[in-house]
């Protein structure tokens, strides 16, 4: 799931590459880390957490969506969502969108 989710990023951003850490997988550019989206896999889902001010607009579109919230983490200022099987499919729009919002705050 994170190899289609890095697809997702590389389609939507540019050529991003994966930069795999200890606990969760983040991005880079040329060498430049640019975590503005990070994956921490795990057996049965993916805990996708995309950096982003809590506002009304993307709590309605990530929940029109059907994607898991599993919190808003004020301390680091991002949504951590769950992704089963299939949601990179499924959801594949939707996820686009997360992702270019997430590019286009932190590029801001």
């Amino acid at each position: 799931m994170v190899d289609q989710m890095v697809e997702l990023v590389q389609e939507t951003t540019g050529p991003y590459q994966p930069k795999y850490n200890k606990f969760y997988i983040g991005l880079a550019l040329d060498g430049i880390v640019s975590n503005f989206v990070t994956f921490r896999p795990k057996k049965a889902h993916v805990v996708f957490e995309v950096k982003l001010p809590r506002v009304e607009e993307t709590d309605q579109l990530i929940e029109q969506a059907g994607i898991e919230t599993l919190e808003y983490n004020l301390r680091w200022g991002n949504y951590r969502l769950r992704l089963v099987k299939g949601d990179v499919d499924k959801k594949k729009d939707t996820l686009r969108t997360l992702i270019k919002m997430a590019y286009d705050y932190r590029n801001a």
